[in-house]
């Protein structure tokens, strides 16, 4: 018996309707995706949330959802995109051969540049702008 595949999803909520659509996609084709909206609960601690979420074996990929608003929080650390993207970087930058961490572009600027946090710039991304 093959296991689900898993995914968390880190995002600002700027495009919060597009991340659950994208989600709502996701499980219909039998991906088990960890999203605050569906997994977070009152009383529960954000921060631990995420940590678990990132840091979990059994997520095997945490999919960062670049729009304009989420690239400028994760460059200056700020909220919650600021506090993911610090335990992501470490991540990051301590596998460099790591698969698990997938940017997604879902917004472009007016020169038609992705948004993407400098600490996943040169990582290959799927573009869904």
């Amino acid at each position: 018996m093959t296991e689900n595949k898993k995914v968390f999803i880190s995002y600002s909520w700027a495009v919060q309707d597009r991340v659950i659509d994208l989600a709502d996609r996701l499980i219909s084709n039998g991906i088990d995706v960890i999203l605050d909206v569906y997994d977070l609960k009152e009383g529960q601690d954000k921060y631990a949330f995420m940590e678990q979420s990132i840091n979990n074996a059994s997520v095997d990929r945490v999919l960062i959802i670049c729009d304009k608003i989420y690239t400028e929080k994760a460059n200056e650390r700020i909220g919650g995109v600021g506090d993911e993207t610090v335990i992501i970087s470490q991540e990051v930058y301590g596998k460099i051969n790591q698969k698990k961490i997938i940017p997604i572009i879902f917004e472009v600027d007016e020169n038609l540049r992705p948004y993407c946090p400098h600490y996943i710039q040169s990582r290959i991304y799927i573009d869904l702008s």
